[in-house]
C-alpha cells in the first residue's frame, strides 16, 4: 500500500469521526514517499488553533519495539500523545480493512514516547507515521472539553461515512 493511500484512509477516518474539537482535517506534502523535501502527512486542526500532524517517515532499522499508550486519554495540553491515543482508538473502533494492525512505537532521537504509529497494511507493507504538533493562538484546555465523545458508527463502514448526527450524547 502506498504511503499516500494510508494517509488518505486516515484523513477519511478523522473526517468521519465528527469530533466536536476538530475544525479541519487536511493532507499536506508534495512527496509520495517519506524521506523527501516535502514529506506527506495528515493534519488535524483543533478549535484552539493548534494542530497535530502525522508525517510519513522512513522505516527505521532495526524496527522499533512497540510502546504502550497511557491508560487514559491525555489532556489537550499533551496534544502529540493525545493524537496517537485518539488515532489508535479510532483504528481499534473502525477496523479499516486496508490495515491489518497498528501500534505505537518510538523513533530514535525523538524525546517523546511514544512518538510514532506503525501501520501494517493488508497487502503486507508497513508505514511509519511520526507525530508532531504546532501550537495555536489560544491556550489548550487543561481538561478534555468533550469527555463524553463517542465514535459514530459511520467510521465502521469502508470507506467511512460522515454521520449526520452528533457523536455527543444529548
Amino acid at each position: 500500500m502506498q504511503v499516500t493511500e494510508v494517509l488518505d484512509a486516515l484523513a477519511a477516518l478523522y473526517g468521519a469521526c465528527d469530533h466536536p474539537d476538530v475544525v479541519e482535517v487536511s493532507r499536506y506534502g508534495r512527496d509520495t514517499k517519506p524521506g523527501g523535501q516535502s514529506p506527506p502527512g495528515v493534519k488535524v486542526t483543533y478549535r484552539s488553533g493548534s494542530s497535530a500532524m502525522l508525517s510519513a517517515t522512513v522505516e527505521p532499522r532495526p524496527a522499533p519495539e512497540p510502546v504502550p499508550l497511557p491508560a487514559e486519554m491525555p489532556p489537550p495540553t499533551q496534544r502529540a500523545v493525545r493524537m496517537l491515543v485518539f488515532t489508535t482508538q479510532l483504528l481499534d473502533h473502525a477496523r479499516p480493512p486496508v490495515f491489518r494492525s497498528w501500534e505505537t512505537c518510538d523513533l530514535a532521537g525523538v524525546w517523546l514516547s511514544p512518538s510514532a504509529l506503525r501501520i501494517n497494511c493488508a497487502d503486507g507493507s508497513t508505514v511509519y507515521l511520526h507525530v508532531t504538533v504546532a501550537s495555536g493562538a489560544s491556550r489548550e484546555p487543561e481538561t478534555d472539553p468533550h469527555p463524553d465523545y463517542r465514535f459514530p458508527e459511520g467510521v465502521r463502514t469502508w470507506p467511512p461515512v460522515v454521520s449526520a448526527q452528533s457523536a455527543l450524547p444529548e
